[in-house]
């Protein structure tokens, strides 16, 4: 039971990293999909937290499942020098097979519960009307290319000293927590 690290580990390694770097941007922009922007960074952390609170669930009960195995192939062939490792190799092999099957069954459920393209354009589109882009003074807001995310700048009036002030999505007119303006 040898094997080297360049030919057994690394290509797995590099294959991981690779796949991690592809699935989580993805992931993380169909998770927050279609919701509104004023809970889009409650809907983000959400989803963080649950990867991270499932990350920890899954490892634990893989490494159950594989000391449960390998504890169960030692007790029942216990011969040899090799034993250990065998047992060894006997439970990750499980563990691996069940986390592939729950990665094929997520994939379905992904296939079948996630809404379409075109679904999806429907549901941002009925979102989006629903938000007044009216600014606290009455003007009309529009994006501001120095506030990057919800941050919108306020027309200022000609009176105004200040300068442009900068509006948050929560504080739109009809907004929840909102009404308010921060000033720069």
């Amino acid at each position: 039971m040898t094997s080297s690290y360049l030919g057994g580990v690394l290509p797995a390694l590099l294959i991981m990293g690779l796949g991690f770097g592809m699935i989580f941007a993805p992931a993380i922009n169909t998770a927050t999909a279609g919701v509104p922007r004023q809970d889009s960074g409650v809907a983000s952390a959400l989803v963080n937290t649950m990867q991270q609170v499932g990350g920890s669930i899954g490892i634990s009960i893989l490494s159950t499942i594989a000391a449960s195995a390998t504890s169960s192939y030692l007790i029942a062939h216990h011969t040899g020098p090799q034993a250990p490792a065998i047992a060894a190799t006997h439970g990750y092999t499980l563990a691996f097979t069940i986390s592939a099957a729950l990665l094929g069954l997520g994939a379905i459920l992904a296939i079948l519960m996630l809404p379409s393209r075109k679904r999806l354009e429907e549901l941002t589109s009925k979102a989006s009307a629903l938000i007044p882009e009216t600014g606290a003074r009455g003007g009309r807001a529009r994006p501001c290319a120095a506030a990057p995310g919800g941050l919108r700048a306020a027309p200022s009036g000609k009176g105004d000293a200040r300068g442009p002030s900068l509006l948050l999505a929560s504080d739109r007119p009809g907004s929840p927590t909102g009404g308010g303006q921060p000033s720069l």
